[in-house]
């Protein structure tokens, strides 16, 4: 059989879809160390919703109110999804500290599923104040989708310098 016909679908799809390499963070910020600051932050305000989301939780499951013991499984959704990305969040931290690739693409494919499951999870879930919502919900898509593409140009850029490497030969005087 003929190399061209043996290419799998990754590789069609990996040569028809250009991914932007983006040399900075937020276009001033170096790039790994923009993306650890943003990964301490996202940390910072996942610990803190979670915090908040377990005292709603507490307080929801002793109320009286239907309204709110009704969202008492929805809610325990939510925190088990937070506790997951917080933990891969101290992973992928873990990751840019060593400069590990393989956490790093780990991290990034958590990312885009967790983003997806997301945005379909947030859709799903819509009351009546569908516009804010709305808006929040794809700001935070579109923010979700920025940080992928930055965290793909760190793992790219992390694998070619890790394969090209430049040494300096002296003259033997």
């Amino acid at each position: 059989m003929s190399a061209s016909v043996e290419t799998s679908l990754k590789d069609k799809i990996k040569n028809s879809i250009e991914i932007p390499i983006l040399t900075r963070c937020c276009f001033c910020f170096p790039l790994r160390k923009g993306l650890i600051a943003l990964a301490y932050i996202n940390l910072l305000l996942s610990l803190t919703v979670a915090s908040f989301l377990s005292l709603y939780i507490s307080f929801a499951r002793t109320s009286e109110v239907p309204e709110v013991a009704a969202e008492y499984p929805r809610l325990v959704v939510d925190t088990v999804a937070l506790v997951l990305e917080i933990s891969m969040t101290v992973t992928f931290i873990v990751a840019l500290h060593r400069k590990h690739v393989l956490l790093m693409k780990v991290y990034l494919y958590f990312e885009i599923v967790y983003s997806i499951i997301g945005f379909i999870y947030g859709v799903a879930f819509i009351t009546r104040e569908t516009a804010s919502e709305l808006f929040l919900i794809l700001f935070q898509l579109m923010w979700q989708i920025y940080l992928a593409i930055l965290i793909w140009s760190s793992v790219t850029k992390m694998e070619r310098d890790d394969t090209v490497k430049y040494v300096r030969e002296r003259d033997p005087v």
